[in-house]
Order: C-alpha cells, then structure tokens, then sequence
C-alpha cells in the first residue's frame, strides 16, 4: 500500500508540473499575441511637446574646412618634427635595413619555390 501512495503522490506531482507549464505558455503566448502589454507608453503632455523638432546647424563651407584641415595637419606637422631632417643613424639604419632585405627575403623565396615544386610534383604523382 505504501509503494502504491507513493506512486500516485509521483504521479500527481508530474501531472501537476505538466499542467502549470501548460497554463504558463498559454498565457505568456496570449501576451506575445495581443502585443507587449507591458511595453511603456508615454503621450506628450501638451502641445509643444508633439511639434517639437531639433534644430540642426547648417553644414558649414568648404573654405571653412580648408582653413580648419590645415591648422590641423600644421599642428601634426610640428608634433611629429616633421619639418626637421632625418637624423644621421636613422638614415643609416634605413641603408643597412635596405641592404639586408634581400638576404632576409631570399630564403623565405627559396623556401615558396621549393614548396611549389614539391606540391607540383606531388600532383603529377
């Protein structure tokens, strides 16, 4: 008899839950259907309110924005030093990095050629 109430209180239990989630999607499917009822609708107030508009500044002229970029690129031009020469061990450190590209490229070349080769030749097989 124990075993038996068990049983039925489980039961019971089960088709208890199977019924509140039923009821849950019904409802929650009858909001989303109906619309967002708890959406927030606010109406202006008065009048003003419903006529209001921002008021945009008008694009300025071009000579405007000439004259603006180039107090621009002035003050990059005098933070960066860009009016100033290059520095004799920078000039020689852009030689010796333009001397020493080639031997720095030819391998890796080297290395895209023999992969080709071997990739060609792997076809042909």
């Amino acid at each position: 008899m124990k075993k038996f109430t068990s049983r039925l209180v489980t039961i019971c239990l089960r088709v208890g839950i199977i019924f509140a989630v039923g009821i849950a999607l019904i409802f929650s499917s009858e909001l989303e259907f109906s619309g967002n009822k708890m959406q927030a609708i606010a109406t202006p107030l008065t009048p003003e309110a419903k006529s209001y508009e921002v008021a945009r500044p008008a694009p300025q002229p071009t000579s405007d924005t000439e004259k603006d970029t180039k107090g621009v690129l002035d003050n990059i031009r005098e933070k960066l030093n860009l009016d100033q020469p290059i520095a004799p061990s920078t000039k020689k450190f852009i030689e010796s990095v333009k001397d020493n590209v080639g031997e720095a490229v030819t391998p890796a070349r080297e290395a895209v050629e023999k992969a080709a080769d071997l990739g060609s030749s792997a076809r042909a097989n």
